[in-house]
């Protein structure tokens, strides 16, 4: 008997990610927004990277969406 391909999103046990749509600027203190959409099946994983653009000095951020369990020491 063949099985179906495993399907990821079942998988996903962990608390939902979602990355903020607007960000500080590192660099100048503007404001700075989520370029990266969601994947397909709308799901935000630990580990995915996501793109922001500083609408004032026009900084791109690149940062890994990291999921914080406020109990890991």
């Amino acid at each position: 008997l063949r099985q179906p391909p495993p399907d990821h999103r079942r998988r996903h046990t962990g608390p939902v990610l979602t990355p903020d749509p607007q960000i500080t600027c590192i660099d100048c203190g503007g404001r700075a927004f989520l370029l990266t959409p969601p994947r397909e099946d709308g799901v935000w994983l630990d580990g995915d990277i996501v793109a922001y653009r500083c609408e004032d000095c026009l900084d791109r951020w690149d940062l890994v969406l990291e999921d914080h369990d406020p109990t890991d020491f």
